[in-house]
């Protein structure tokens, strides 16, 4: 048997672990469980294995899928809508870390087919009102926006690759540069590098789509924002990047916009820590129907639950 590549798995002590990927031998932490002869894991949390041994009769532990109430849906811009929505106390919490998304879907639908992933834009911890930006453009999302009630099915936590660098980041020069409609999942990002006690300078790509009320939180928050080209005066944001010795960027935008903005951060200096968003194709979540899987330096990747560098994913494809 070959060497098991450990991966981290982004439910890895959470209360939705071991899955059922653990339960089918297939977890992508544990090598044991998986069939080897010794642990690699390096996890310095509850071991994995041992929570599969004392489990085995018991059903994995599964989101909950929850009817809730939508309060107030706006468009926003012509076709986005920004959605206001109930949620239960139980789950709000650990939808406020960065690269949490949920799965939404019209109450009259059963099948799981019609789960829609979205990224948490923001959240009310105090109320229990988690903020949500929809594009209506299929049969999953068209009916969300005309919605009173939407089933909810949450938390999901991998919608970032570099979690450990936002998480980990303090007392730092940090830079969020944002582009088109993947900025809505860089507020809870930028509260996380805030509550660290970082430096956040946002660069806003003017040529694409903007989001107003995404910049309005980020306002609400005493954030800077800057405007800029980066076909035009990519300078600006070099110039300040090394002027201000910056640690951290994350680049919230899709995959060509994220690879030039990776160019030129390792231009200026390649140990520049560096975060994206996971736009990857998600459909369950929990790593069982394959469709979230890429390849990655020879590996096979489940991407909607494992964490990966984020330069490795963007060199890679």
């Amino acid at each position: 048997m070959g060497k098991k590549n450990i991966q981290f798995c982004a439910d890895a002590g959470s209360k939705y672990c071991p899955c059922h990927l653990g339960h089918s031998g297939d977890c992508i932490k544990c090598s044991l469980i998986c069939g080897g002869k010794t642990c690699d894991c390096k996890w310095q949390g509850v071991c994995v294995y041992d929570l599969l041994q004392h489990d085995k009769i018991v059903p994995v532990e599964e989101r909950e899928q929850i009817l809730c109430k939508v309060l107030e849906t706006t468009e926003v811009e012509e076709n986005i809508y920004h959605i206001k929505i109930q949620v239960p106390k139980s789950i709000i919490r650990n939808l406020c870390e960065p690269g949490a998304y949920v799965f939404l879907k019209d109450k009259n639908k059963e099948d799981s087919i019609y789960n829609a992933p979205i990224s948490v834009m923001d959240i009310d911890e105090e109320n229990n009102i988690l903020e949500v930006i929809v594009v209506p453009r299929g049969v999953k999302t068209k009916p969300l926006v005309h919605a009173s009630e939407i089933t909810v099915k949450a938390p999901y936590f991998n919608g970032i690759f570099g979690l450990k660098e936002i998480k980990s980041n303090q007392d730092n020069n940090c830079v969020v540069v944002l582009d088109g409609l993947s900025q809505v999942n860089s507020i809870n990002v930028i509260k996380r590098l805030l509550r660290n006690n970082n430096h956040v300078e946002i660069f806003v790509n003017n040529k694409d789509k903007t989001l107003k009320i995404v910049e309005d939180k980020i306002k609400e928050m005493g954030v800077n924002i800057n405007y800029f080209n980066l076909d035009d005066d990519k300078v600006l944001l070099e110039d300040y990047i090394i002027k201000n010795k910056v640690s951290f960027v994350y680049s919230c935008g899709l995959i060509p916009y994220n690879k030039s903005i990776l160019q030129l951060v390792d231009s200026i200096d390649k140990n520049i820590k560096f975060a994206i968003p996971n736009n990857n194709l998600i459909c369950c979540g929990e790593g069982i129907c394959g469709s979230c899987t890429v390849r990655l330096n020879g590996c096979r990747i489940k991407t909607c639950k494992t964490q990966v560098d984020g330069r490795d994913f963007l060199s890679n494809l």
